[in-house]
Order: C-alpha cells, then structure tokens, then sequence
C-alpha cells in the first residue's frame, strides 16, 4: 500500500465518523424529532423501475422522451430541459443547500408546477423547518425525505438513491451522470451540464478548485461503496449515461434512448 492510498484509507474512517456524528447529531434535534414523529405523508410503494435523469451534458445526445411513461425522477436545474413539460415527470430532487441559504430562488418549485402540476418535489427532512420554504412546507406535492445514506459527498444522486432504496425500488436505471463535470468547469472546454456552466463556479480561484477536487475524489470513493451496499441489498442500478467515469455500476443500451 503507497502513501496516498493509505492518507484515503484514514480519510475514510474519519469522514465516516463524520458523517455518523453529524446525523446522529441533527436526528437528536427537539425540532428535527418532532417534526418526524408528527409529519403525515403517504408512503411511496415503488410498482415500475425507476428513471433517474441528471444533469450531464450527454443527455443533449439522448432521446429522453422514450423513457416518458415511466417512473422518471429530475434534479435541481432539471426542470430546465426542453422536455420537461411533456414528460411530466414523476419526480424531481433538491438536497443542495443553495436552496435554504438563499443562492437557488425557491420559485423554481412553482417553475416545477407550472410545467408538471403534479411532479412530487423530494426534499430533505430537516429543511422543513427551514424559513425560506414557510410558505411550502404544507404543500402536498412535497415529499419529505427521511432516509439518508452515510455518503456526504454524493450529493444529490446519493438522495435518489436513498429514496428508490427507501420506496422499495428494486431497478434503478440512470443516465447524464458522467462525473466528469468539475474538470469542464476548471478548463472552460466544454459544458458540464446540459444546459451550460454553473454560474457559482465561474469565479473560483485555484485554492477553491483544489477543495473540490479533492470532494470530487471522495464522490468517486463514496460511489463505489453505494453501488456494493445496493448490489448486497437487491437493487440492481444500471448506467445508461453516453461515457463518463461510472464503472461501479453496468451499462446497458436502451432501446431508442441513443
């Protein structure tokens, strides 16, 4: 074992404690306790395969539209793509705390339902109690995440997976999920998202890109230990994104997507 392999080994161990600590922490929270106790929502019953659409620039390429009948879950600036509207999908994920700290406008909920009236918005537990989403947190086309898994750098993928996981999801078919976002946002050579560059990357110096990176690895490490977790639980996950980094999962083809 080199040196860098063991300084990832003892990272692994102290952001897995991490990580234990910080959820056992805001689960011990009065507000968080009672909020879960209390909350009355209606238990999602998985009954289709489930499509996860992300936000890679590859989706361009893909004919989204043939998975349109399906059990289809969007992500953040997802509801941007052409083909929202007529999808109507059956989801759409937010955990990036952008959205309470007042960097992501919560109208793109109501841009959500104006385009899918119907599309159930996944949100962590814990922002309920959040004031920037008062005026939502009663609504009935929000679903209240109370599953988490122990993987702080997936970020938003790792949420919809834990959801399937949690309704009881048995496949899990996903595409635009390349992984190879943040090196298009240092080098400027081509888009990291279908619908362009974000614009909170756009101004980061080189001691901020480092940080990245480095929460970039721990994405790629974090990946390969949620695929063994689903794999050992039942879940089959298959990639069906054009390229990218994702080996811990099969690939497949599907028909009239590419």
């Amino acid at each position: 074992m080199n040196i860098f392999d063991l300084a990832m080994k003892i990272d692994d161990g102290f952001l897995g404690l991490a990580s234990f600590v910080k959820n056992i922490s805001k689960r011990c929270k009065l507000s968080y306790l009672s909020t879960r106790i209390n909350l009355k929502q209606d238990k999602i019953v998985a009954e289709k395969d489930l499509f996860l659409v992300l936000n890679g620039p590859s989706v361009k390429k893909q004919d989204l539209l043939v998975m349109k009948d399906k059990d289809v879950m969007f992500v953040n600036r997802g509801f941007l793509h052409p083909t929202y509207k007529e999808f109507q999908p059956k989801y759409h994920v937010f955990v990036d705390t952008k959205m309470i700290k007042g960097l992501w406008p919560v109208s793109w909920l109501d841009e959500i339902w104006k385009l899918s009236p119907n599309t159930k918005v996944i949100m962590p537990l814990a922002w309920r109690s959040s004031p920037y989403l008062a005026d939502y947190k009663e609504n009935k086309n929000i679903i209240w995440l109370t599953h988490e898994f122990p993987y702080l750098s997936i970020g938003v993928s790792a949420a919809c997976f834990a959801f399937a996981y949690q309704s009881g999801y048995k496949k899990i078919y996903f595409t635009g999920f390349e992984a190879t976002g943040i090196g298009y946002e240092m080098i400027k050579a081509a888009e990291s998202h279908f619908y362009g560059n974000d614009e909170e990357w756009k101004d980061m110096n080189s001691a901020q890109f480092s940080s990245a990176l480095y929460q970039h690895s721990r994405h790629l490490r974090e990946l390969n230990k949620l695929a063994i977790f689903l794999r050992k639980k039942g879940v089959e996950v298959v990639n069906l994104t054009q390229g990218g980094l994702l080996d811990m999962f099969k690939r497949e083809d599907y028909p009239g997507l590419n």
